[in-house]
């Protein structure tokens, strides 16, 4: 993998969401294995997943990373003190389906609530705008009520469903996009 350097990051701060919160642009060293930790640790709790499910993200992550076009991909992280607390990605250069695709939504459990995931919805969604895409989709499972909410106050509207039991415990896979004026 030929990391992301220096030219594809940059750093905000911003007084809409969490006070405090600083939004980077770009990969930065221990990004992958932080964001593949925040992934295993909610979706252990939330539905029983392993080290299969955690390399798995990671795998992903890396394969976005090694491949990243600067303009049609992006890796957008939330921080506070200097942790990171959250991520968002717009896969739009590799994607399976017209269209950008939203990955590795995430914001730890302990900072839900206070405005973090918005900001970065609203960061991806801007982007995907800037970027000239006209539709932007993402999978989740159906019992992670948080997750479908921001999804779904961010203008997303679920499109499919169906059955998976690739996973310790059968779920429910749904589709969902939005068009971008």
């Amino acid at each position: 993998m030929t990391p992301m350097g220096d030219e594809h990051m940059s750093t905000e701060h911003t007084s809409n969401a969490y006070v405090g919160t600083e939004y980077v642009e770009g990969y930065r060293p221990g990004l992958l294995g932080r964001i593949a930790e925040l992934h295993g640790i909610y979706y252990a709790k939330a539905w029983g997943s392993g080290a299969e499910f955690e390399g798995m993200m990671a795998q992903e992550l890396r394969e976005f990373l090694a491949h990243y076009q600067a303009g049609r991909d992006l890796l957008l992280t939330a921080h506070l003190d200097g942790r990171l607390v959250g991520s968002i990605a717009v896969a739009g250069s590799k994607t399976d389906q017209p269209g950008a695709r939203l990955r590795w939504v995430i914001v730890e459990e302990a900072y839900h609530g206070r405005g973090i995931g918005k900001e970065l919805m609203r960061r991806a969604l801007e982007f995907c705008r800037t970027a000239g895409f006209s539709r932007v989709y993402l999978w989740t499972v159906e019992g992670l009520p948080q997750s479908l909410g921001l999804y779904l106050s961010a203008g997303f509207r679920i499109v499919d469903r169906f059955p998976d039991d690739h996973y310790s415990v059968p779920l429910v896979n749904l589709l969902l996009e939005r068009d971008l004026p």
